[in-house]
């Protein structure tokens, strides 16, 4: 989990420098892309974790991380949910007694 959370913080650390569009971090876990359009909402374009470090918790993990990193954002977006299996599974996350809703731009949470 270091790794994404340290891709986590170097996104969130650098966001004024990012110009608008997609971000893409790799690591030897996966992936994370970062969509770049809306300085109200912290928007995850795509998560990708290679298979053999699924089932870890790891996107829980993940989750959880942006939420709570994320305290200068409104929302939490998971904008391209491509897998039937993370499709399901932002349908059931609950965190801080609060849950996704699927909209028409994809999954949001509300941080704040």
């Amino acid at each position: 989990m270091n790794k994404f959370t340290e891709i986590i913080d170097t996104y969130l650390l650098n966001y004024s420098t990012y110009c608008e569009g997609k971000i893409e971090f790799e690591c030897e876990y996966g992936e994370l892309i970062f969509n770049k359009k809306n300085n109200k909402i912290l928007t995850l374009f795509g998560i990708y974790i290679f298979p053999k470090y699924r089932k870890n918790g790891l996107c829980c993990n993940i989750l959880q991380y942006l939420i709570d990193k994320g305290v200068h954002f409104n929302y939490l977006c998971v904008e391209s949910v491509l897998s039937k299996i993370l499709y399901e599974y932002l349908l059931r996350f609950k965190y801080k007694n609060k849950m996704f809703k699927k909209t028409y731009y994809g999954f949001i949470f509300k941080i704040k």
